[in-house]
């Protein structure tokens, strides 16, 4: 039996929150985790829609989350494929990206954003690619360890990055964010840690809270 792959042009749907006039301004990016949709994760940021133009994306592949029916969800990569998964988000999002920088004035100010699986994804966006940020907030998830540490260092030096976790959170346990603190310095990576008291989630008054304090600073 042979593998063979074929490229084909594809339809891919995004949500967006704010005015597109923001994004000359403030923009932003923010990734759901795995088994959610764009267009019930952008609604969090609501308390953004008066100032930034927000962007969520979504995984390409949809599931149910249950058997054959009710409610559906995203992934943004499974092991199957998973190379050929990476490079296609990757030129998704890129696509996104350069939409909006294509047709407005450069943003003062780009804020990436993911919760969960999200954060894997958007570090290997943000390492195979060229595009510019000033900001990373990076929500109860992993960071990948199959980019170059090198050149990991060379992008994130001197950008302003935040790790954000519960205090219960079933993925990220102490012994896994001891593990991860490790990770962050061999590839040049070192958030501010903010903690909270939580599971798996992303709490809305933690959120309006955290972002009411990273927009005061």
């Amino acid at each position: 039996m042979q593998e063979h792959s074929i490229p084909v042009q594809i339809n891919a749907r995004y949500y967006t929150l704010g005015e597109v006039a923001f994004a000359s301004n403030e923009l932003w990016f923010v990734l759901h985790g795995y088994g959610q949709l764009a267009s019930y994760f952008l609604p969090k940021f609501e308390m953004l829609s008066n100032r930034a133009y927000v962007i969520a994306p979504e995984g390409l592949s949809l599931f149910y989350l249950q058997g054959v029916n009710g409610r559906v969800g995203a992934t943004w990569m499974t092991r199957e494929f998973r190379e050929t998964a990476i490079r296609n988000y990757v030129e998704y999002l890129s696509s996104i990206y350069y939409k909006i920088y294509d047709s407005h004035k450069p943003p003062k100010r780009t804020v990436l954003f993911a919760f969960s699986q999200g954060v894997s994804t958007l570090i290997r966006w943000v390492t195979q690619t060229n595009i510019s940020f000033d900001e990373m907030i990076m929500w109860a998830g992993d960071f990948p360890t199959d980019i170059d540490a090198v050149h990991s260092r060379s992008i994130f030096t001197g950008k302003k990055l935040s790790y954000v976790y519960g205090d219960q959170d079933q993925f990220v346990t102490e012994k896994s964010f001891s593990k991860l603190q490790t990770t962050f310095e061999e590839y040049g990576v070192y958030p501010e840690i903010f903690q909270f008291s939580g599971k798996h989630e992303i709490p809305p008054k933690v959120l309006a809270n955290f972002l009411q304090k990273e927009r005061a600073v």
